[in-house]
């Protein structure tokens, strides 16, 4: 639903588009939460200038993993949503803990340069922006309808076969 309704300012096609647009804002959130946060969603500090700088660090994190996969993808000429961001983080971290304390300083670039190499082979397969699914509940246990167009699975449904 929404209240967008005049046609003119606000083109359906456009307005679909946003909204995958709006998909790729929550794939971020999820990265952070999932991956970066590893589920540990609690804030360490306790007062607000801490609170605040845990964040700034936090988001400073994300963007500097994502600019690096940037890097990457544009010199594999690839698109940036084809370099696994928990992948790249994982890599990037081992970079940070190991290479970047012993590589003599004037070797960095070129350290930097091969850390980009390596995060430009951490592809995800392409994204098909084409497909388009009627949305519905996979959960077993829900308390919605299946999916329409497929038969109920008869698994363990043992109606009319009691044993009393």
């Amino acid at each position: 639903l929404t209240s967008l309704l005049d046609p003119e300012r606000f083109p359906a096609r456009e307005v679909a588009g946003l909204y995958h647009e709006r998909w790729e804002t929550e794939l971020g959130y999820a990265e952070l939460k999932t991956v970066m946060l590893e589920r540990k969603e609690a804030l360490r500090s306790r007062k607000p200038d801490g609170v605040r700088q845990e964040i700034w660090g936090i988001l400073l994190a994300y963007n500097l993993v994502r600019l690096m996969s940037l890097e990457a993808a544009d010199e594999a000429g690839l698109p940036p949503t084809r370099i696994s961001f928990k992948n790249s983080l994982h890599l990037i971290r081992t970079f940070c803990t190991v290479n970047a304390w012993i590589a003599p300083a004037g070797t960095m670039k070129t350290e930097l340069r091969m850390l980009r190499e390596r995060l430009s082979v951490l592809l995800l397969p392409e994204r098909r922006p084409e497909r388009r699914y009627k949305r519905h509940v996979k959960i077993k246990m829900s308390g919605y309808k299946r999916n329409p167009g497929r038969a109920p699975s008869t698994a363990g449904n043992h109606k009319g076969n009691d044993v009393k």
